[in-house]
């Protein structure tokens, strides 16, 4: 009988563990956006869940790495070994050069998007990817050994894990406010560090013990150093911009926020590695983009100040200092990362067309479509040009921040907020065409049976979108086409508010795929599958296709988490796997059970972190709170489950599976739209609280099912958790990617039921637990 004491230390360890592990897979993610690339931040997601399945299964292969006499000392010596392993992951993240830089930046999102993947050296690159497995593997080590050899206790044990998590994922933003991003790698250090002093206290190991405690001072001592203002550990390598270059850096919950500086084109704010905003440093550059640029400038000779503006994405302020440039002074400039606002008026202040010291400009720190439908007075223009979210560098990470400023409903918020004589301007390139669809259907949402006669849009050479709540008069359409070619003699209005569309292109603009809050992609499904085969095609990754480039990376992280899959869980349970599972009956059933809790949990996650960034506002905030939600209240079921007399499980199990998908469908179904009508105005605690207080029914009822099903096998039965553990978090993996590719095609509708099939799957099959067992025999 292990004693309460030794329950409990093990119990706060793997609290600690845990909330060392969401750290430190926050931050690889995050550093990732700066050594790498936005799309490879899920395969982050995928090293972390690999990591622990491969350590689950060397748990089940060579059971005495984690025997059952001296559990405590093991997690306590494993627990060191993680901090070593956890800084070398960070250091070489940082440090190993595994893309090119540039000395200065790239000119346009263009550029940008054909030679990004071609930066990437594959040598180092798959040198770093065991070093980032290599602290997850020993987790999943230390996690699958105490469920195993603590199954009895598996509810309280496996709740402390979630718990962690939760914690965690509540921790990173605010570290981040005060420690440079790699600096955050001591706040999980100090946690391995503490946990190892408390098992080696319990266990009379003193000495081991103020050894351990020693190093968690030294590691504190080292987080409370970096929170003065010095980045004890720097990036080395940022993919595509030269760090020799940067002459200031902020980190904040969203970005880190760098300044870049060259004697040929000046100076641009960086947000990660995938947005650059020019800085207007002198009255001639400012001349040159607002006489030079139409989709920056036609919007303001369209109109006469005085005129409520609202610029979205405003970033460093190119816009606002055009917006000025033609004497608006009534200017909301809107940006996710506000931050970069301060910055800009602060290292800047001699610039004498810096637009946020000059004039009256109102810095709103906000989602940008959050920032229109929380506005008291209509908009008289509201300008978007090139935001860094449709970016190819950012397509993959968009099923955490999709474009939500270019739906559907996002022109349908615009233009209610819109002034009657006012005008929405949008320019994004080759997307522009998807954009205009998207406000076409808006407009006939509003009764609007011919949206063409609100709607001018001008090619090529500017790709420029204008949208009114009323028909252009002629004397509009006129002034606009005039301007128009003042800037690009070869343009015209492909979309002519005066003649209807005659040609099927033309017609294409106002029907054909529509980004939506479901759906908000370009990809069409009918040609999908030719991006891929384009990707696979081009070996070389030299495509200037933006599409092409997102699938490639995305087929790449399939193959990689397969074949990880084959390697690491398959193989293994087909060769030695049987040998320690002998004689057990019903074990493919009770694997595929599992299978399906692991992937409906995640799919559920990563879609309902869609759902509520809207709500929210910030979707930093909303992967936060989901997060946090879903973690703190299973954890709170998983302890609930650890209490329960052994007659009620079995009859429990299946009450509870239906129970999480009643409570998800509500969740994903009817909950948002009851939001968004009755409490988006709300301020953001308010609204943060809401959503905590929303989530903790689900988070509870989801916790359940997996330490559940873990209680009610047979003490014969007992070899079966650290491959139940495994395939749980190789699933994980699997949702995270099926379901991304899943929205994008078809929706997060669709990706949803699919996630809750996951647990009708595991309904079915709830009734094998209990049946696994030995086979008799003589």
């Amino acid at each position: 009988m292990h004693s309460e004491r030794s329950l409990k230390s093990l119990a706060i360890a793997t609290f600690l563990l845990s909330f060392a592990l969401i750290v430190l897979e926050l931050l690889i993610t995050r550093l990732f956006g700066i050594v790498l690339f936005a799309q490879f931040a899920h395969l982050a997601l995928a090293l972390a869940m690999l990591g622990i399945s491969v350590g689950a299964i060397l748990q089940h292969l060579w059971p005495g790495l984690m025997p059952d006499e001296g559990l405590e000392r093991r997690v306590a010596q494993l627990l060191l070994i993680q901090v070593g392993l956890t800084i070398i992951a960070v250091l070489c993240t940082v440090e190993f050069p595994v893309t090119v830089q540039f000395d200065e930046p790239p000119l346009t999102y263009q550029e940008r998007s054909h030679v990004k993947d071609d930066l990437l050296d594959p040598m180092w690159f798959l040198a770093l990817l065991p070093v980032l497995t290599a602290p997850f593997v020993t987790a999943g080590l230390v996690f699958a050994g105490i469920f195993h050899r603590r199954r009895k206790h598996i509810g309280f044990l496996y709740g402390a894990d979630l718990i962690g998590g939760a914690v965690g994922a509540v921790v990173f933003i605010p570290a981040l406010s005060v420690l440079a991003g790699p600096d955050v790698v001591f706040v999980c250090a100090t946690a391995l560090a503490l946990g190892a002093a408390l098992l080696f206290r319990v266990q009379g190991s003193n000495r081991a013990a103020s050894m351990s405690g020693v190093l968690a001072l030294g590691m504190f001592g080292l987080m409370v150093l970096g929170t003065t203002g010095n980045d004890l550990i720097q990036i080395r390598y940022s993919a595509g911009y030269s760090e020799d270059l940067v002459t200031h850096s902020e980190w904040t919950a969203l970005t880190r926020v760098s300044v870049h500086e060259d004697e040929r084109r000046g100076a641009y704010m960086l947000l990660d590695n995938s947005s650059a905003s020019e800085v207007f440093q002198t009255e001639a550059r400012r001349k040159e983009v607002a006489e030079g640029f139409a989709n920056r400038s036609v919007v303001y000779q369209l109109h006469d100040p005085p005129a409520k503006v609202a610029i979205l994405a405003a970033s460093a302020g190119p816009e606002v200092a055009v917006a000025q440039y033609f004497g608006y002074t009534n200017i909301e400039a809107v940006d996710i990362a506000g931050e970069i606002f301060d910055i800009v008026a602060e290292r800047f202040p001699d610039s004498p067309v810096n637009p946020y010291t000059h004039g009256e400009t109102v810095r709103v720190k906000a989602d940008g479509r959050a920032a229109i439908l929380h506005a008291g007075e209509p908009y008289d223009i509201i300008h978007m040009v090139h935001a860094n979210l449709w970016s190819s560098a950012g397509l993959l990470s968009g099923a955490w921040s999709p474009s939500l400023l270019e739906t559907v409903e996002a022109f349908e918020t615009y233009l209610n907020r819109l002034s009657e004589d006012g005008t929405i301007a949008f320019g994004r390139g080759s997307s522009t065409d998807a954009i205009t669809r998207a406000a076409a259907e808006a407009l006939r949402r509003r009764g609007v049976e011919e949206p063409w006669r609100h709607m001018a849009y001008a090619k090529p050479g500017t790709a420029m979108l204008l949208v009114k709540k009323r028909p252009f008069t002629q004397a509009e359409r006129d002034k606009v086409s005039e301007i128009i070619k003042l800037y690009r003699p070869k343009a015209k209005l492909i979309l002519d508010p005066m003649e209807p569309p005659k040609t099927a292109k033309q017609k294409a603009l106002l029907n054909g795929v529509l980004m939506t809050d479901d759906r908000p992609y370009l990809d069409d499904p009918s040609v999908v599958f030719g991006h891929i085969k384009n990707a696979l095609s081009e070996a070389k990754g030299k495509s200037k296709r933006p599409l092409a480039v997102l699938y490639r990376s995305f087929v790449v992280q399939c193959v990689f988490v397969l074949s990880a899959g084959v390697l690491f869980l398959f193989v293994p349970f087909l060769r030695r796997g049987p040998m320690q599972l002998a004689g057990l009956k019903g074990v493919p059933k009770g694997l595929l059970y599992v299978a399906g809790l692991g992937y409906g949990y995640l799919s559920i996650e990563t879609i309902l972190v869609h759902e509520l960034v809207l709500f929210v506002g910030h979707p930093t905030y909303a992967v936060t709170v989901v997060i946090l939600s879903m973690l703190f209240f299973s954890g709170l079921g998983s302890v609930w489950v650890g209490r329960l007399p052994q007659e009620t499980m079995q009859s429990l199990l299946p009450k509870a599976i239906v129970g999480v998908i009643l409570l998800a469908a509500v969740q994903g179904f009817v909950i948002p739209d009851l939001l968004h009508g009755y409490a988006l105005g709300l301020p953001l605690p308010a609204r943060v609280v809401i959503i905590f207080v929303l989530l903790a029914p689900l988070g509870v009822i989801m916790g359940i099912p997996f330490p559940l099903a873990m209680r009610i096998l047979r003490p014969d039965a007992g070899g079966i958790v650290p491959w139940a553990w495994a395939l749980n978090g190789w699933m994980s993996v699997v949702a995270s990617l099926v379901t991304v590719f899943v929205s994008r095609l078809w929706g997060y509708s669709v990706a949803y039921v699919l996630a809750l099939c996951a647990y009708v799957l595991a309904l079915s099959l709830a009734g094998s637990i209990a049946k696994i067992r030995k086979a008799e025999t003589g």
